[in-house]
């Protein structure tokens, strides 16, 4: 059996993240939100936009507020595992990771009946409040368009 080194498996890590994620959006891409309409409106289903950008969801029913995070330990970890590589290939790889997406908000908490929000540990305020329809959360599309979305990574 051939030993693998750290360098290739972590550039195997890396293009299997990017293959996962890139069929991920654009399987969800293909596949309509669900959506529904109130007071003229248009609220999102969260669950399905938190599956779509990577985030694990938890309701609370003691105070009927759902909060997603954004987990990224695999991108810190490939991270600081580059900064140790020297060579030409993991130089590259660097790059790549630069230009990576990355969601505008790691932690967001809503809760149901309220415009209040919670991102990444600050209040902020919504045009709508989330509701529960047929058991599913919904809020309006800014917290998806405007929190969830992944953006372009900063140098």
């Amino acid at each position: 059996m051939m030993k693998t080194s750290k360098s290739k498996k972590m550039i195997a890590a890396a293009v299997l993240m990017m293959s996962l994620t890139f069929s991920g959006l654009a399987s969800a891409s293909a596949t309509e939100m669900k959506m529904i309409k109130k007071d003229g409106m248009e609220l999102v289903q969260l669950r399905q936009a938190a599956k779509m950008y990577g985030y694990s969801i938890m309701w609370d029913s003691k105070d009927r507020s759902v909060t997603l995070m954004y987990m990224d330990n695999m991108h810190d970890t490939m991270m600081e595992d580059d900064m140790k590589m020297k060579n030409d290939m993991m130089m590259r790889d660097d790059m790549m990771m630069e230009g990576a997406m990355m969601p505008a908000a790691k932690t967001i908490k809503v809760w149901v009946g309220s415009t209040k929000m919670m991102v990444d540990g600050m209040q902020v305020s919504s045009k709508s409040m989330p509701m529960i329809h047929e058991g599913n959360t919904y809020v309006t599309d800014m917290v998806i368009s405007k929190y969830m979305m992944p953006m372009k990574a900063m140098k």
